[in-house]
Protein backbone atom coordinates (compact mmCIF):
# COMPACT_ATOMS: atom_id res chain seq x y z
CA UNK A 1 0.00 0.00 0.00
CA UNK A 2 1.17 3.47 -0.81
CA UNK A 3 -0.03 6.91 0.20
CA UNK A 4 0.62 10.40 -1.08
CA UNK A 5 1.27 13.26 1.35
CA UNK A 6 0.92 16.85 0.17
CA UNK A 7 1.85 20.01 2.03
CA UNK A 8 3.10 23.48 1.16
CA UNK A 9 3.10 22.73 -2.57
CA UNK A 10 5.13 19.52 -2.31
CA UNK A 11 3.99 15.94 -2.80
CA UNK A 12 5.65 12.77 -1.49
CA UNK A 13 4.81 9.08 -1.86
CA UNK A 14 5.23 6.80 1.14
CA UNK A 15 5.12 3.01 1.27
CA UNK A 16 3.12 1.68 4.20
CA UNK A 17 4.19 -1.19 6.43
CA UNK A 18 2.33 -4.49 6.38
CA UNK A 19 0.81 -4.20 9.85
CA UNK A 20 -2.64 -3.69 11.40
CA UNK A 21 -2.04 -0.02 12.27
CA UNK A 22 -1.03 0.83 8.69
CA UNK A 23 -4.06 -0.99 7.30
CA UNK A 24 -6.35 0.85 9.77
CA UNK A 25 -4.81 4.18 8.77
CA UNK A 26 -5.16 3.41 5.05
CA UNK A 27 -8.87 2.70 5.58
CA UNK A 28 -9.35 6.25 6.97
CA UNK A 29 -8.08 7.97 3.82
CA UNK A 30 -8.39 10.57 2.48
CA UNK A 31 -7.53 12.90 5.37
CA UNK A 32 -6.43 16.48 5.92
CA UNK A 33 -4.59 16.78 9.24
CA UNK A 34 -3.14 19.76 11.09
CA UNK A 35 0.50 19.03 11.94
CA UNK A 36 2.64 20.87 14.47
CA UNK A 37 6.22 20.59 15.64
CA UNK A 38 7.06 18.49 18.67
CA UNK A 39 10.42 18.79 20.49
CA UNK A 40 12.28 19.86 17.35
CA UNK A 41 12.42 16.28 16.08
CA UNK A 42 9.01 15.41 14.69
CA UNK A 43 5.77 16.76 13.27
CA UNK A 44 2.62 15.37 14.85
CA UNK A 45 -1.15 15.40 14.31
CA UNK A 46 -3.98 14.03 16.43
CA UNK A 47 -6.11 11.26 14.97
CA UNK A 48 -9.80 11.06 15.77
CA UNK A 49 -9.70 7.25 15.78
CA UNK A 50 -7.38 4.74 17.45
CA UNK A 51 -5.39 2.37 15.27
CA UNK A 52 -4.77 -1.29 16.05
CA UNK A 53 -1.37 -2.02 17.56
CA UNK A 54 -1.55 -5.78 16.89
CA UNK A 55 1.44 -7.11 14.95
CA UNK A 56 3.54 -4.18 16.14
CA UNK A 57 6.79 -4.88 17.87
CA UNK A 58 9.47 -2.44 18.90
CA UNK A 59 11.33 -0.79 16.06
CA UNK A 60 14.32 1.53 15.60
CA UNK A 61 12.86 4.90 14.45
CA UNK A 62 14.59 6.66 11.55
CA UNK A 63 14.35 10.14 10.07
CA UNK A 64 11.53 10.19 7.55
CA UNK A 65 9.48 7.48 9.26
CA UNK A 66 5.72 7.97 9.40
CA UNK A 67 4.48 6.59 12.73
CA UNK A 68 1.59 6.12 15.12
CA UNK A 69 2.08 6.81 18.83
CA UNK A 70 -0.57 4.71 20.55
CA UNK A 71 -0.45 6.30 24.05
CA UNK A 72 -1.41 9.73 22.64
CA UNK A 73 -3.39 8.59 19.59
CA UNK A 74 -1.37 10.70 17.19
CA UNK A 75 0.46 10.16 13.94
CA UNK A 76 3.72 11.83 13.12
CA UNK A 77 6.79 12.02 10.97
CA UNK A 78 10.31 12.01 12.39
CA UNK A 79 12.76 14.46 10.87
CA UNK A 80 15.51 13.58 13.35
CA UNK A 81 16.69 10.22 14.68
CA UNK A 82 14.78 8.98 17.72
CA UNK A 83 15.42 6.13 20.15
CA UNK A 84 12.97 3.21 20.32
CA UNK A 85 10.00 3.97 22.56
CA UNK A 86 7.15 1.80 23.81
CA UNK A 87 3.94 2.56 21.92
CA UNK A 88 5.56 3.70 18.66
CA UNK A 89 4.33 1.84 15.59
CA UNK A 90 5.93 2.41 12.20
CA UNK A 91 3.29 3.11 9.57
CA UNK A 92 5.58 3.74 6.61
CA UNK A 93 8.44 5.66 5.04
CA UNK A 94 9.11 7.73 1.90
CA UNK A 95 9.41 5.69 -1.28
CA UNK A 96 11.93 8.15 -2.74
CA UNK A 97 13.26 11.66 -2.12
CA UNK A 98 13.67 10.95 1.60
CA UNK A 99 16.12 13.83 2.15
CA UNK A 100 13.85 16.30 0.34
CA UNK A 101 10.92 15.09 2.44
CA UNK A 102 12.86 15.59 5.69
CA UNK A 103 14.21 18.99 4.63
CA UNK A 104 10.74 20.20 3.71
CA UNK A 105 9.34 19.03 7.07
CA UNK A 106 12.09 20.79 9.02
CA UNK A 107 11.36 24.01 7.14
CA UNK A 108 7.77 24.13 8.45
CA UNK A 109 8.08 26.47 11.43
CA UNK A 110 4.35 26.87 12.02
CA UNK A 111 1.41 24.48 12.07
CA UNK A 112 0.41 23.28 8.61
CA UNK A 113 -2.23 21.17 6.90
CA UNK A 114 -1.02 17.94 5.35
CA UNK A 115 -3.35 16.03 3.05
CA UNK A 116 -2.99 12.28 2.79
CA UNK A 117 -4.63 10.08 0.20
CA UNK A 118 -4.30 6.65 -1.30
CA UNK A 119 -1.72 6.56 -4.07
CA UNK A 120 -1.94 6.81 -7.09
CA UNK A 121 -4.94 8.95 -6.18
CA UNK A 122 -8.42 9.14 -4.83
CA UNK A 123 -11.24 7.07 -6.16
CA UNK A 124 -13.44 8.96 -8.58
CA UNK A 125 -15.94 11.20 -6.76
CA UNK A 126 -14.17 10.77 -3.41
CA UNK A 127 -13.13 13.94 -1.63
CA UNK A 128 -11.20 14.99 1.44
CA UNK A 129 -14.24 14.47 3.59
CA UNK A 130 -12.49 14.14 6.92
CA UNK A 131 -10.70 17.14 8.35
CA UNK A 132 -9.33 16.94 11.89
Amino acid sequence: MQIQMQFQGKSFVLTLENNAAARDFYALLPLALSFSDYVGKEKIARLDKSLSTQESGEYDPQSGDFFYFAPWGNVGIFYAKQPPYKGLVKLGAPKAEKESFITHLKAQKQDFILTIEKYPGREKNESLSRVF
